[in-house]
């Protein structure tokens, strides 16, 4: 039986996870989230910050035999950093191979194995990584990834494409996007619907769904009682929406907008 002090870290773990892959994995440009650059692993990289080493000594270990969303993330990097992998959550023999060949193009021991140093993976082994959400997923990895951690996605038109304003598209979402609302199922405990993705018909702006930093989910009793509970009510939107906000050290990193008219949270991750 797991221990609370266990479960505390287990935790701990996922959330340092999400923030380590919404700050570095930048493949391509960047919901909600401004985070610290990944900590470099070689020995001739810059120093990293305190918060980025915090993050790194953090890093679960994911290796052979494992399953879950820890492993499905890692092949989900792994095929953005050109090694591509099934992003099925299990840690079997073909994903073994593909971390190696990884660790082998960086430079780095190549045991098979994701541990603390794995900073190189959420980088892409070179370079530092832009502030904000992270790369962006296509549509199948970001959904894969949600259903892995039991987050289901519906529309009212029963289809994905991001041109259709009647559509739930997650092409182009942002890593940081994705991972905030799987932490939030796991602290919340609640059912989490997403209703709205990256499809068109939504307000522009940077931290826009457009461009993957935002993403609707519906607005069950569940969920309105945990964002009031755990983010403070800030301002009315123009178009009626409170807003109930999270900061961290003076800087906002999570925005949930309460859309009762269309019953759903609109929620942005900087």
């Amino acid at each position: 039986m797991r221990t609370a002090a266990h479960r505390v870290r287990l935790i701990a773990s996922a959330a340092l996870l999400a923030t380590a892959l919404s700050t570095g994995a930048a493949a391509t440009a960047a919901p909600h989230m401004p985070a610290p650059a990944a900590a470099p692993v070689s020995a001739t990289a810059a120093a990293p910050t305190a918060a980025a080493a915090a993050a790194q000594a953090s890093w679960p270990t994911v290796k052979s035999g494992q399953r879950g969303v820890d492993v499905t993330t890692v092949q989900l990097l792994l095929t953005a950093r050109g090694h591509a992998v099934k992003a099925d959550g299990v840690y079997g023999t073909g994903t073994v191979a593909k971390v190696k060949a990884f660790q082998k193009a960086q430079h780095l021991p190549t045991d098979g194995i994701v541990g603390p140093q794995w900073a190189a993976l959420v980088r892409g082994g070179g370079g530092g990584g832009t502030p904000g959400g992270g790369a962006k997923l296509s549509d199948a990895q970001a959904a894969a990834k949600l259903k892995a951690a039991g987050i289901s996605r519906v529309s009212s038109g029963n289809c994905t494409d991001r041109n259709r304003k009647n559509c739930t598209s997650l092409e182009g979402i942002r890593v940081g996007t994705v991972d905030g609302v799987i932490a939030l199922k796991k602290k919340s405990g609640c059912k989490i619907t997403v209703t709205g993705g990256t499809e068109t018909n939504h307000a522009g702006g940077t931290y826009s769904h457009w461009n993957g930093y935002k993403v609707d989910i519906s607005r069950t009793s569940c969920v309105t009682s945990y964002i009031q509970g755990h983010a403070t009510k800030h301002h009315k939107r123009g178009d009626g929406a409170w807003v109930w906000r999270v900061t961290s050290g003076g800087k906002t990193v999570v925005d949930y907008a309460d859309e009762r008219w269309a019953n759903h949270w609109d929620i942005t991750y900087y």
